[in-house]
């Protein structure tokens, strides 16, 4: 089988599940992903930094926000790259009148907001260190479930998701190793 033909086929897998998930509805997943799915929007990205920057200081905070800029650029550049077309929402879904879909005006891959949801946790669990397991788990369910939420709110597919994730954590470790 050929390299195309694999990712041909990737690719169908890809928006198959993404559709499924696109076209699902509930109330429940609905207030459930509302939240993190718009957190590490880059309208909403200062809430984060602040975050960071009370927690662990000013020096932790000035890569965070260099690895935040970095992913964003990297976004940014393989968005203009790609130009994948963002999913299109189904007119009949009522429980999710796309809040924020009609919003996003840019492509779909990479998923910016997961890029920032993974700099955020790289930074959090690498100044957490090996603390209380239970708040590593909330804040990868965190990320998680910023993921399923651009998912589920048609801005993303899954491997849009995927790859803003190993932006995300690739920027985020080549900042801290870099400036190290």
């Amino acid at each position: 089988m050929s390299l195309q033909r694999v990712f041909e086929k990737l690719i169908y897998w890809d928006v198959y599940l993404s559709a499924v998930i696109h076209g699902h509805e509930s109330l429940m997943l609905t207030v459930m992903l509302f939240l993190p799915s718009l957190i590490f929007s880059p309208k909403t990205i200062a809430a984060p930094i602040f975050f960071i920057t009370y927690q662990y200081g000013y020096a932790y905070s000035i890569r965070y926000l260099i690895s935040v800029v970095l992913s964003l650029a990297l976004t940014t550049f393989f968005k203009k790259h790609f130009k994948r077309p963002r999913p299109k929402p189904r007119p009949q879904l009522s429980l999710k009148p796309m809040y924020f879909r009609n919003k996003e005006t840019n492509y779909s891959l990479p998923s910016g907001d997961c890029a920032q949801a993974a700099t955020f946790l790289f930074y959090f669990l690498n100044a957490y260190g090996s603390g209380d397991i239970v708040v590593i788990l909330i804040a990868i369910l965190m990320t998680l479930n910023v993921m399923l939420g651009r998912v589920y709110f048609c801005c993303h597919y899954f491997s849009d998701c995927h790859l803003g994730f190993g932006i995300g954590v690739t920027s985020a470790f080549l900042v801290n190793f870099l400036l190290q």
